[in-house]
């Protein structure tokens, strides 16, 4: 995979800054990660991307990127992998340096018109799978001898509830990483959550509209996800760890969930489940296979004043 970055020097600065080696060669750098990703930027902005699963890597480099408002495009971004994957640590704003865990075997319920990785299947809600944890926790325990995370993030490319055994992947990770002081959170879409609230210190669970027609036109769910469902497993769950996602965005036809009167219905939803926390934003990198487009930050803004009214806490993410 290559690519080009305009500020090559404050990429790896900020790569080493997050654990990765540095290794340099005439007008080029290797950037090495804890768990073995690497990327080769030369002087005048080349990216080169080798090693295991480059998509890793990859989004690692673009998130870094958004984060210190750098340009960066890669070509072939959406190679689809499914294996079991440590990767990063990536930063985030919400919850520090983040390691990830992918369980996800490249299924998803949904493909959003929204999502920036691309997912290579969409499934119904009961094709689950058994995930190995060995590999895992084996890739796991290499990364945390040089790397500590402030938090290990259950996400990737696909929809990680889907894994079966994903508690009990949980719990192992947990174990592994007593000695640091990282959360253990889910990023989910709201497939099945609810199975596995107890192995995580935070869930952080989409729901992007609560009109199903909405749902399916932004996030073109496998019938067998309904909204019916997702809004089921959010009245199951325990909302002391529980953050409720909302990704505003509009299609290309004027579509968008920002409506007010959309909001109004959403803040009417949150408030009966009894949410307390909601994390709100908009698209913030191009689509792989959809034509979302973000919403204003006015509309954001407004959209938080509504959903305050029924929500303790609500927090805008651009």
């Amino acid at each position: 995979m290559t690519g080009h970055v305009d500020d090559p020097h404050r990429i790896l600065n900020a790569l080493r800054e997050l654990g990765w080696t540095i290794q340099e060669e005439g007008n080029r750098a290797t950037a090495t990660s804890p768990t073995g990703h690497e990327i080769e930027v030369s002087d005048d902005g080349t990216v080169r991307i080798t090693g295991p699963r480059p998509d890793t890597a990859a989004r690692t480099l673009l998130k870094l990127a958004k984060k210190l408002d750098i340009h960066v495009h890669l070509d072939d971004l959406t190679t689809p992998h499914t294996e079991p994957q440590v990767y990063g640590p990536v930063p985030s704003r919400r919850l520090g340096r983040s390691l990830g865990i992918d369980v996800c075997a490249g299924k998803c319920t949904q493909d959003c018109r929204y999502c920036s990785v691309g997912v290579p299947r969409k499934v119904p809600i009961h094709d689950t799978h058994t995930t190995d944890p060995e590999p895992i926790l084996q890739q796991l325990r290499r990364t945390l001898r040089t790397c500590d995370p402030d938090a290990i993030t259950f996400a990737g490319v696909g929809e990680p509830t889907l894994c079966e055994n994903l508690s009990e992947i949980a719990e192992e990770t947990a174990r592994e990483a007593r000695r640091t002081d990282a959360e253990l959170v889910l990023l989910t879409n709201t497939t099945h959550p609810s199975r596995h609230q107890h192995a995580f210190d935070e869930i952080i669970a989409s729901l992007d509209a609560v009109d199903p027609h909405l749902h399916r036109t932004i996030n073109r769910p496998h019938p067998t996800l309904t909204t019916q469902h997702i809004l089921r497993e959010l009245e199951k769950m325990d909302t002391d760890n529980l953050t409720v996602e909302v990704l505003l965005c509009r299609l290309p036809d004027g579509t968008t969930n920002a409506e007010p009167q959309h909001l109004r219905h959403l803040a009417e939803t949150l408030a009966s489940i009894g949410v307390r926390r909601v994390q709100l934003n908009t698209v913030a990198r191009p689509p792989a296979h959809g034509d979302a487009r973000p919403v204003t930050e006015e509309e954001l803004l407004k959209a938080k004043k509504t959903l305050e009214k029924a929500v303790d806490h609500v927090e805008v993410y651009r």
